[in-house]
């Protein structure tokens, strides 16, 4: 009768306004909505294979920061301020613009408006809460990369936020004061952990139950939140997945100060017409400049080593949030054992696609790349380990050349990409795997419960799309397995291979069990890192599923060439102490006891170098037999 009133009280002219306004009604009452004290939100239902009859739901864009659209250079290089909340309704259907970042001057999908979060909730038919994760994600500080689609995660049983942060100058940028504090990128991450924390129980999530899990550079992030005072108890797990810059978490001579960030912030201020010796009238001048000006100053490569995060101590010891470097933090066993789950992976070719130098190397020959690996790659992994002073550096360099290359000089096409996958899997050894030890060393004594894993997948797919034909995981294929065929069809147009669901699979349930229930899998399937059992895990499938392959990389780099340096250092030093007083037959003696050395250092050589010729003729077999099927 109601609806029979007012339709009568319309024109026939003015019925299909009606109508449209009562499917549109319908159809929204159809579509999940969540009311919090900012205001009233409406997402939107996908649905994944594993939840065909129960729906994930999924809300795009929902903002936890304030933005003053009306004066859009007011909010630029300020900490982020909690949203006020809005008045009508908020439809969170669509991805929101990313924040600018670096090769976005010819992309207009960008704004300084970009502080949202995307969240994705399978809800439990009886209400209970289900544990969150929340994922931080950029290839670098300079730059991000695809929009996460987290639906086949979620529908695993987990609640997933992905967290928008700003990059690059506009994160970084700091005059070395509270006008221009810098650590954007991370205060912004840190006001979504607090937006979570009191918001996600409407979304069906555990607040009690956090899981922060970053890869690359939000591995880098996760590791600066573990180190923060300020974060301590938004999180109850976390995990690292591929850290962009490993070795700046363990070593104060690659980590930059504030010097070096104020320096370079004036560099770019200046470059925008914008010189003044006093901050605010620096601040006051860049805030007019029109943002497209900004980012067409980030392929200034001279800066680039210097955006990143750097201890804020200048500040007033109220407004800390990074006090001392990370490796500092993450090595002071002063502080208490904190109560945090830690999971730590990376792929055996992290080197990989992590930066256009592999892309281009792939366009020479293999006589180019075995020259581009001795006269570059190696000294620069040498002087890594502080070897590159060492009497024996040539004899070093051979060792790394035969470990990883041996004595393959064929050059067809197939030896090209061999060559490059040797200079890939010999990086990623030296920068990752013997740097994810190092690391793992350190967080043992930091935290509670610690999980160390490698992931390896023949032919994986990188967050690209492209599928490269190596026998190991480059960087990105993990986190497109985590994220499954979701992932697989925004990046690679194609739905993942069987052998690509499969070790997907394995990997989301080692993940989900963590986020779930703290650790990855039972104590017989995957044991914890400990001091005196430095396990590191295999995620892989196949034959060339190699379980020693991790703790070998590591020791050759930590173990075995530090050694081989000191022998060669010995024998060196062995000649001044053949003379004294007993004159001829001291001396001959010295002789002697020299060319023992000396013969024992040439028969540990010859044995080194046999294995290590088998191991590469073995290795070489291998690969042949794998192109072969």
């Amino acid at each position: 009768m109601a609806i029979e009133f007012i339709i009568s009280g319309y024109r026939k002219d003015n019925w299909h306004l009606f109508w449209c306004f009562f499917v549109l009604s319908y159809v929204i009452a159809q579509d999940p909505t969540v009311n919090l004290p900012q205001g009233r939100i409406v997402g939107i239902k996908v649905y994944t294979k594993s939840s065909s009859l129960t729906p994930v739901e999924v809300f795009f864009g929902v903002p936890y920061a304030a933005y003053d659209s009306s004066s859009p250079g007011a909010n630029r290089f300020a900490a982020p301020k909690r949203h006020p909340g809005w008045s009508r309704t908020l439809f969170a259907h669509r991805m929101p613009a990313r924040c600018p970042q670096l090769e976005d001057s010819e992309n207009d999908n960008f704004s300084e408006d970009c502080l949202f979060l995307n969240i994705w909730t399978p809800r439990r038919a009886d209400g209970s809460s289900l544990p969150v994760m929340i994922i931080l994600y950029s290839e670098s500080w300079l730059r991000g990369g695809v929009t996460l689609p987290c639906q086949e995660l979620a529908a695993e049983g987990v609640v997933v936020v992905t967290v928008a942060y700003r990059l690059h100058a506009l994160a970084f940028f700091t005059l070395g004061s509270i006008a221009a504090r810098g650590n954007l990128a991370l205060l912004d991450q840190y006001l979504a952990l607090l937006w979570v924390r009191e918001n996600i129980a409407a979304f069906g999530g555990d607040p009690a139950t956090i899981t922060l899990l970053g890869h690359s550079a939000g591995a880098d992030s996760v590791l600066h939140h573990i180190a923060s005072p300020r974060a301590l108890g938004l999180f109850q797990r976390a995990i690292v997945m591929s850290p962009h810059d490993i070795w700046r978490a363990l070593g104060e001579d690659v980590q930059f100060n504030a010097t070096d960030a104020v320096k370079v912030s004036h560099e770019l201020a200046r470059s925008l017409g914008c010189t003044s010796a006093i901050d605010q009238e620096i601040l006051r001048c860049i805030r007019t400049r029109p943002l497209s000006d900004i980012v067409a100053l980030y392929s200034h490569s001279n800066w680039t080593t210097s955006i990143r995060p750097v201890p804020d101590n200048f500040l007033s010891e109220s407004q800390y949030y990074l006090p001392t470097s990370l490796s500092v933090a993450l090595s002071d066993t002063k502080q208490p054992i904190m109560q945090l789950d830690l999971l730590l992976g990376t792929t055996d070719l992290e080197a990989i696609n992590i930066d256009g130098q592999y892309d281009e190397l792939l366009k020479r020959g293999a006589a180019y790349v075995t020259e581009y690996a001795d006269t570059e790659i190696i000294p620069k992994l040498l002087r890594m380990f502080s070897l590159d002073q060492s009497e024996a550096v040539n004899m070093l360099a051979q060792a790394v050349h035969w470990e990883y290359w041996g004595a393959n000089s064929r050059k067809d096409d197939r030896s090209v990409m061999k060559a490059v996958e040797a200079a890939g899997r010999a990086e990623s050894a030296a920068t990752w795997g013997a740097g994810g030890a190092l690391l793992a060393a350190r967080l043992a004594r930091r935290v509670s419960r610690l999980y160390v894993y490698r992931y390896s997948q023949p032919a994986g797919t990188d967050v690209h799309g492209r599928l490269i034909n190596y026998t190991g995981a480059v960087h990105g294929s993990d986190l497109v397995a985590l994220l499954g065929d979701a992932l697989m069809l925004q990046v690679a147009r194609r739905p993942a291979s069987r052998d690509e669901r499969i070790i997907s699979s394995v990997f989301q349930k080692y993940i989900t069990n963590f986020v779930k229930f703290g650790s990855p899998g039972s104590e017989e399937e995957w044991r914890r890192y400990r001091a005196g059992d430095a396990h590191v895990q295999e995620v892989c499938a196949g034959e060339r599923c190699d379980g020693a392959r991790a703790a070998r990389d590591a020791a050759f780099w930590l173990q075995y060439l530090p050694r081989l340096a000191d022998l060669a250092a010995a024998a060196v030093d062995h000649p001044e102490h053949l003379t004294s007083a007993q004159g001829e037959s001291r001396l001959r003696g010295g002789m002697f006891a020299l060319c023992g050395v000396a013969a024992v250092l040439l028969l540990l050589l010859a044995a080194c170098a046999l294995v290590l010729r088998r191991e590469c003729a073995r290795r070489a077999d291998r690969d042949d037999d794998s192109h072969h099927q």
